[in-house]
This record gives structure tokens, sequence and C-alpha cells, in this order.
């Protein structure tokens, strides 16, 4: 039986239940032979606390929900990993793929779970391959989009990070002009539409332009809101997990697909905040190294085993 839900209420009134989505689905392909089908990128440790990033994670935002109102998505094969890293996890709470998919299935077997069980919940939904800096400034953006999407339902919210540098390597977000902000204080901005890793040329364009966010992995909106769209959107999504108990049955003839093609480019009301928090998608040989360099790590004190040369 699942356990009795928490409440958020720690800056937000409204009574619609939050949860967390990790996703923990990513093959890492590009950090091979580290990450690896039986222990993909999510379970390796890059930090000085030698602990996973889906541990970091789930330490991180457990400050802000709570462990029982934390919904993780991975791979069948990979359950064990995620029950050391969570071992007091409400079994219910654990939605487990039969194959690997994309996002847009994996959040969307999220919201049908969540729908079903609690009638409706806003849905936090984290990568759990990123490193993040700056832990006060991301709870709080999380804490604003949340607040946002609450009073602005049904919108649909994604997290951008504004670029340091072009990129090829991630996703963008095009945002109408920063001028003409929703709302000052948090930088909320409609979304006009979501590129994903893009040539160095275009990559450089976006910079010069302004109006591009990178895509930092991590939407907020209510279970409803998301199922109305890919409803809309993807019903070859929609109609094969309109029964999250059969998934067995229909997962591996779902297309592979990320949640941004799926739904986010085609949808209407789509909004995007620009995050102040330092961001890193883990998804490079590059990227691992300039993190463990600045957590003053080599591979072999990271625990990480790899005969590259930092």
């Amino acid at each position: 039986m699942a356990r009795k839900i928490t409440h958020y209420t720690s800056h937000i009134t409204h009574h619609t239940p939050v949860f967390a989505v990790i996703l923990v689905g990513g093959k890492g392909k590009r950090l091979r032979p580290l990450s690896t089908d039986s222990r993909p990128k999510a379970f390796l440790p890059i930090t000085r606390d030698g602990h996973t990033m889906f541990r970091i994670t789930l330490d991180r935002i457990k400050k802000i929900i709570p462990g029982e109102n934390i919904i993780v998505v991975a791979n069948k094969l990979h359950a064990s990993l995620v029950r050391k890293d969570f071992p007091n996890m409400d079994t219910s709470n654990l939605l487990l793929e039969p194959v690997s998919r994309n996002t847009a299935p994996a959040i969307t077997l999220a919201a049908s779970s969540l729908k079903k069980r609690f009638g409706d919940a806003i849905m936090v939904v984290l990568a759990s391959d990123q490193y993040i800096e700056g832990e006060g400034l991301y709870l709080d953006s999380i804490k604003n989009g949340v607040g946002f999407v609450k009073r602005n339902l049904p919108a649909l919210l994604a997290l951008g990070i504004r670029p340091t540098h072009p990129e090829a390597g991630l996703g963008y977000i095009k945002i109408q002009n920063p001028k003409s902000k929703i709302q000052n204080k948090s930088k909320i901005y409609k979304a006009k539409s979501f590129v994903e890793k893009p040539n160095p040329g275009m990559a450089k364009r976006f910079i010069d332009d302004g109006n591009y966010l990178w895509n930092a992995g991590a939407f907020i909106f209510s279970a409803g809101s998301l199922l109305k769209a890919v409803k809309k959107f993807s019903p070859e999504i929609f109609n094969p997990l309109s029964d999250p108990d059969k998934i067995r049955d229909v997962y591996k003839r779902l297309p592979d697909i990320s949640i941004d093609y799926a739904v986010m480019e085609r949808a209407g009301n789509i909004y995007c905040m620009e995050c102040a928090y330092g961001w890193k998608d883990m998804g490079s040989f590059d990227a691992l190294e300039e993190v463990l360099k600045k957590e003053g790590l080599s591979y072999a004190s990271s625990g990480l085993k790899y005969d590259g040369v930092l």
C-alpha cells in the first residue's frame, strides 16, 4: 500500500501535492566504458563525497520535497542500484521500464501513475546526470517554478540556463525577447522552440542572438496538464500508457522520443524559467574531467576506473 502523501507547504499554500520525478534512464553512450549497461552514468560517483549522481540528485531535492513524494523512473535492470541509494523508498514510487525509452514515455508513465493514484499532482521532473552548483539558487528556482505552475495551470514550465559559451552537445530553448518577462523576479518567459544539439556554427549564433538558453533538462507541470498535452500531440504514447499497470505489454512499442519533441515543441502553453544556479550536463568526458578537476579529484581518487588522464 502506498504511504500517505505529504503536502508541500513550506512556501506554497495551494493544496495540490508536489512530487519530484527523477529520471535515471540515460544510457551515457558518450561516457563508455565508464557508463555501462549494468551501471549507467547516473550511478557514477563524480564528487568528493563518493556519492552517485543519482544519490546527490535525490538528497538535494529531499530538502524541499519529502522522500515519500519522490518518484523514480528507471530501467528494470537498475532497480537494485536505485534501492541501494534510496533504501527506504516506497515500492509504489519506483516505476520500472521493461526497456529503456526516452524522456517522453518515462515522464508520461510517471504522470499516468500519479493521476491514477492521487487524482492530480505537480511534477518536478529532474534528470539525474547533472552537476549543480549553488544549491540554494537551485532549490529557490524549483520553488518559484512550482508556485508559477500552480498559479498558471495548465502551464508547462522548462528550466533553462543562460549559456556561457557555444556548446554543440547541449539542447537549447528559444525564448521570446528577454525584455518580455512574464514574471520579473523569476525570469519566466514564453518558450518559442526547442533545439537539440545544434552544430557549432548554430550554437555560436544562438549565443550571439541572446534569446536562447541551455535546456537544463528539468520541467515542472501538473500530471493532468502533461497528460492532456501528450494525448493531443503524441497519442501513440498517451494511449498505451493510459493504464500504467500494463506497461510490460506495450512499452517496447513506444517511440524513442524526448519530451521536448513529443510535447514541448508543439504545445502553446510552454514557458521557460531562466535559472542562475551553476549547471553542467554530464554527457561527455570533457564535462566529466572539468567537474573532477573542480572537485579536486582524479579518475583514480573518484573511484572511476578509466585509463584516461586528467
